[in-house]
């Protein structure tokens, strides 16, 4: 009796041991699943462009210098300023000038009057001539005085324009509509024509120069289209490749791009520019970056298939906003791998944590 118990109690527990091995067997497999997140495949559009840094600068800016000498008497316009073509920026002392005018005014009054004197007396002795009272030679003096005369009236008339035209110069005008930049003189200043007074900016019309890489040098025409951004600005400028340098720049080994930017008065002279121009558009198969990976046998990604991760060998080309372009290797709508590649061989099991519907 004592043997029967024995064999059953020890029949109980070799079974009890049997299903305790099963179960950790299926526990072991179960722990050699992979958890994945998943992907379809699928063609989207890629832009081939280049972008590159650059820098503006002003074309409209030109340097106003005094067209007289003399002293600086009176200032209107500090830097910072907008000024409107025309505007009244300085004065001249107008001393030397109002001189000159009287002096040119004075000359031509003098030759007026002596050329009527002349023509009076002209026609007094044409009459003379007339009535044979006075040779015609004498006639002819007088005639040769007047042109004379003609001719030193017209000369004082022109230094009498220059006059006036310097008594006005003394007054130094906004050249052109902007903002002052740099201001160089001061009251007191003695100033000699031709010397820098002011420097004035216009943010009408701007140059951006961009050096892009010299590869792309076949490839970089005139009128081309390139998309401007600068920090200050929040909307991008979109224009055409004006010209390109003929030299390629020896110190980055780029090609300056040159590219105007008109009636964008939040651009400004000597910001930064960033330029990208698109060669082409064109839809291609994408996955998403990081189901890309690595291997001894080249570039792959894992289509889930069956629970299984399947290894397929692609060809990849550009990134774009998180997608990588495929070139060969795969088709669009097919389950791929994102999170959890990595740690992927072929054929491995998997189960999938979550399916992303993007």
């Amino acid at each position: 009796m004592k043997i029967k118990i024995f064999f059953l109690i020890a029949l109980h527990l070799f079974i009890l041991s049997c299903s305790n091995s099963g179960d950790n067997t299926e526990q072991k497999n179960a722990s050699k699943d992979i958890y994945v997140t998943t992907t379809k495949s699928k063609v989207i559009e890629f832009t081939y462009q280049e972008s590159a840094m650059g820098t503006i600068e002003g074309i409209i800016d030109p340097t106003v210098a005094s067209e007289v000498s003399g002293k600086i008497t009176k200032i209107y316009v500090r830097p910072g300023m907008l000024v409107n073509q025309g505007q009244l920026m300085a004065e001249v002392d107008p001393s030397d000038t109002s001189y000159q005018l009287s002096l040119s005014d004075a000359e031509v009054k003098k030759l007026k009057a002596r050329l009527n004197n002349q023509k009076i007396n002209y026609d007094r002795n044409l009459k003379l001539v007339d009535e044979n009272f006075i040779s015609p030679n004498a006639l002819e003096t007088l005639a040769v005085q007047i042109e004379e005369t003609q001719e030193e009236l017209n000369s004082a008339i022109a230094r009498l324009d220059i006059a006036k035209l310097n008594s006005s110069r003394t007054k130094v005008l906004a050249p052109i509509s902007g903002k002052i930049e740099k201001q160089i003189i001061s009251i007191g200043d003695y100033v000699k024509i031709g010397d820098p007074l002011y420097q004035i900016i216009n943010n009408k019309k701007l140059r951006a120069h961009i050096p892009f890489p010299e590869k792309l040098a076949n490839k970089l025409l005139p009128g081309i289209e390139i998309s401007l951004e600068t920090p200050t600005s929040d909307k991008p400028y979109l224009t055409k490749i004006q010209e390109l340098k003929p030299q390629i720049i020896a110190d980055s080994r780029s090609i300056d791009v040159i590219a105007d930017i008109v009636d964008e008065l939040s651009w400004q002279a000597g910001a930064s520019v960033k330029g990208t121009i698109i060669f082409e558009k064109k839809e291609s198969i994408s996955v998403p970056e990081q189901s890309v990976v690595l291997r001894p046998s080249g570039t792959v990604v894992y289509e889930a298939l069956d629970g299984k991760a399947v290894a397929r060998n692609i060809t990849t080309g550009i990134s774009q906003n998180g997608w990588i372009e495929i070139i060969d290797g795969i088709d669009a709508g097919k389950e791929i791998v994102i999170d959890g590649a990595g740690y992927l061989t072929n054929d491995a099991s998997i189960k999938l944590k979550q399916n992303d519907a993007s």
